[in-house]
């Protein structure tokens, strides 16, 4: 959504011997494909050019020229992963005024002058800055411009630069071969890791059990068969009901290996004295239309008399079915978690 600034002092951007109001500007940028947020300063060079200067955030993170802005009045254009906001949520104008900005001019009369010292016939120069939003970075031999007028006055660390946004280089990021796609991509990288590397349980008298991820997995594919021979498919709901963690581990990979969307609710110690409790339970069921119900033994019966006509499954009989593992093709824009919270 792009960003709208209200309540800003105007301000104006020279070029070519003109001025124009920012906001104007700031609209005209926004016009171009591509472009989903803009914030124009005028900004100076270390060598004392003035600059107009468009700072934008483009739609498919590609970095854009100056030529994509041809007939408007800038004369740069910074892309940046994201724009500046003050404690009011508006763009912060004063930290962008303070980015520093190559002087092409002045970095093209170095590189002819460190060229000719050397006796070189060709070179090439490149130009980095190294950004870390909020703090102070150390002042390196490309200094920042000067303070703009009015804001001389503001403390400042010594020898420190103001930080400005990360410049977005090259397309979007591809990706990567063997790279988790889901949630349930992660869970086999890794189990078959082979690092021993696992969950570690701890009950209310401090007693640890520890599961390695690929015990995880197995008993979790169990669940999943168990799950899929009852019908469910890619998409359905699972109300999970575990008496521990390592049962609620268990049984939320087992929905997800499923392809199921899993609705994990905490237990109550006692439904029949707690009705509170019972009530939420039978809502948060009815709310989520009513889905299978995926269980410790005990709370099993616990919730037969509060889900009429609710089907219900143990997970100690999930977790000793037979039935061989089926790797499920689970989307990734798939949502993995329904949470009913008590706010």
């Amino acid at each position: 959504m792009p960003i709208r600034n209200t309540n800003r002092v105007s301000e104006l951007i020279r070029h070519q011997g003109r001025r124009y109001p920012v906001a104007v500007v700031e609209a005209r940028v926004r016009e171009v494909v591509d472009v989903a947020e803009c914030a124009a300063v005028q900004l100076r060079t270390p060598g004392g050019a003035t600059r107009s200067v468009a700072f934008v955030r483009t739609v498919s993170g590609r970095a854009l020229t100056v030529e994509s802005l041809t007939g408007l009045p800038v004369d740069d254009v910074v892309t940046v992963s994201c724009l500046p906001l003050d404690d009011r949520g508006a763009v912060d104008y004063t930290t962008l005024r303070q980015a520093a900005l190559v002087d092409a001019q002045r970095l093209a009369e170095l590189e002819a002058g460190w060229r000719e010292s050397h006796g070189l016939g060709e070179s090439v120069v490149l130009y980095g800055e190294s950004y870390d939003y909020g703090s102070p970075l150390a002042r390196r031999a490309y200094a920042a411009s000067p303070p703009a007028p009015g804001e001389a006055g503001e403390e400042r660390i010594p020898g420190a630069v103001p930080a400005v946004p990360a410049y977005v280089q090259g397309p979007p990021l591809l990706p990567v071969p063997g790279d988790a796609r889901t949630l349930t991509d992660t869970l086999y990288r890794a189990a078959r890791s082979g690092n021993g590397q696992g969950c570690h349980f701890v009950d209310s008298a401090g007693t640890e059990v520890f599961l390695p991820y690929a015990g995880l997995l197995e008993r979790a594919e169990r669940v999943s068969a168990f799950l899929r021979g009852d019908g469910v498919v890619p998409g359905d709901r699972i109300l999970v009901l575990a008496a521990g963690h390592e049962e609620f581990a268990v049984a939320l990979w087992g929905a997800l290996l499923a392809g199921a969307t899993a609705v994990p609710v905490t237990p109550s110690a006692d439904y029949r004295e707690r009705r509170a409790e019972a009530e939420s339970l039978r809502r948060i069921w009815t709310t989520a239309n009513e889905p299978r119900v995926l269980a410790s033994p005990a709370l099993v019966e616990a919730v037969r008399p509060l889900l009429d006509g609710g089907a219900l499954l143990s997970l100690a009989e999930a977790e000793a079915c037979s039935d061989a593992a089926v790797a499920v093709d689970v989307d990734p824009e798939s949502p993995a978690l329904i949470l009913f919270t008590s706010g």
